[in-house]
């Protein structure tokens, strides 16, 4: 036991999150930055006790310590740990254990080589720190364009198979959906827009009987809430239903005839699904008490699963989109969400982003304009509208540097030379962008859309 304890340990201390923690100064930490000085000042002293600065080795094996720390932990431990060194030094001055004259310039090389670790260590721990969170918001995107691609799909199908039977597309039920939560979120309901997502899923899913139950949390840990709304006379879901809890577990869609479900299923339900915002959050779950037997197919519960998650992503960017459109409202749905978000994050974590506008105002604006889209590049969004009758396009470019947005500029003027001989000036393109660091980017993206 105390062996396996001892394995771990050190695997944990020689491990990745172990040479560059990501939170540090905790107490345990700052205890293994005193006990490894002082074990390194222990060391020296139980192998040369005559010398215990080692200062007559070609090499300061002491300093070791010092630096060590300030690579793991940065320039405040660091510089503790040399601490620790310099008292050493003194104590042993004034024992006589010094066998050469005392001179500062090793304390002021070793001190100088610690600054310049810790430094190094912290740079790189913010840059991974902006890459983690790059890499987040890139996967939350992606999480988001397969939903779309889904639905994509799922909508071919259905069209093909329900066109001559149903009223509407389901294209029209997402843009239904869509207005739902824009609409009523001024409401103060816990789920907004709940009964008619209900209404929706009994005309494109077959269910009955349904209720949706809102989640709240406890020490981090979700639970279940009060109901939101229902449909039918469905039975009520129980805290302890193993469905809610597999579904919870998963943050997936749970239904009877699942293989983790047990033979003696203790549920009243046929189907539970959580509704999952992109990120990861859980903000409520569907429960359906009464469904066709022939609906209860792999194809029926996916268009569930993804209505649920197109529902929660855009209740939670609904605050912001509405804000937006409120203030521009010729602006798309997604790229005003999408400008919501980036607005969000760039007050969170600061990281850089612009907007370009671009007038085309010359003879050949328009078509300019119209093969301007095949550009795009990977993570930019375009939102092409009119002002005064000319053609305006805005361009939304996440976590795009200065240097980045003046290379996308270049590669646009190239593109102009090479397509239609001519430059901004000469092609009548009027350019204005907006960094996100300036106050108020709606603001300003506001006036220069109301400029004439």
């Amino acid at each position: 036991m105390l062996g396996s304890k001892i394995a771990q340990r050190l695997k944990a201390l020689f491990s990745y999150d172990g040479f560059a923690p990501e939170r540090i100064a905790t107490r345990a930490q700052w205890i293994e930055i005193v006990a490894l000085s002082l074990g390194a000042v222990v060391l020296a002293w139980v192998s040369r006790p005559g010398d215990p600065t080692l200062s007559q080795l070609s090499f300061p094996w002491l300093w070791l310590a010092p630096v060590l720390t300030a690579l793991r932990y940065g320039v405040l431990p660091g510089l503790l740990s040399s601490a620790v060194l310099i008292a050493n030094g003194w104590a042993a001055t004034q024992l006589g254990r010094v066998p050469v004259e005392f001179s500062a310039a090793p304390l002021f090389g070793g001190g100088l080589l610690v600054l310049l670790c810790g430094e190094f260590s912290d740079v790189w721990r913010d840059r991974n720190r902006r890459m983690e969170e790059t890499y987040l918001y890139v996967t939350e995107r992606l999480s988001r364009l397969t939903k779309r691609h889904l639905l994509l799909n799922l909508s071919h199908d259905r069209l093909e198979q329900e066109m001559l039977a149903r009223p509407g597309s389901l294209r029209d039920a997402l843009v239904r959906l869509r207005g739902l939560t824009l609409n009523v979120a001024e409401r103060g309901e816990l789920l907004p827009g709940a009964d008619g997502l209900l209404q929706l899923l009994s005309q494109y899913v077959n269910i009955e009987a349904a209720a949706i139950y809102n989640l709240d949390y406890k020490n981090g840990t979700p639970v279940l809430g009060r109901s939101a709304a229902s449909l039918g006379d469905p039975d009520a879901l129980a805290s302890d239903d193993e469905l809610l809890t597999l579904a919870l577990e998963s943050g997936s869609l749970a239904h009877i005839a699942g293989q983790d479900i047990s033979l003696r299923r203790h549920t009243s339900q046929l189907v539970v699904a959580p509704l999952v915002a992109g990120d990861s959050d859980l903000i409520g779950v569907l429960a359906v008490t009464r469904m066709p037997f022939f609906s209860l197919n792999v194809e029926n519960l996916q268009m569930m699963l993804v209505l649920l998650g197109y529902y929660a992503d855009n209740l939670g960017s609904a605050p912001g989109v509405r804000g937006i459109q409120s203030q521009l409202p010729s602006m798309p749905f997604l790229f005003a969400q999408e400008l919501a978000r980036m607005i969000r994050l760039h007050e969170k974590i600061g990281m850089a982003s612009h907007l370009v506008v671009m007038r085309f105002q010359g003879s050949r604006g328009r078509e300019i304009a119209d093969n301007f889209l095949r550009i795009k590049r990977g993570l930019d969004l375009y939102w092409k509208t009119f002002v005064n009758d000319l053609p305006v396009l805005v361009i939304l470019m996440p976590f795009a540097s200065s240097s980045a947005k003046d290379g996308f500029l270049e590669r646009v003027e190239a593109w102009l030379a090479s397509h239609f001989k001519g430059d901004f000036v000469s092609l009548e393109v009027l350019l204005q962008v907006i960094d996100f660091d300036a106050p108020d980017p709606l603001g300003h993206l506001k006036e220069v859309m109301a400029t004439p």
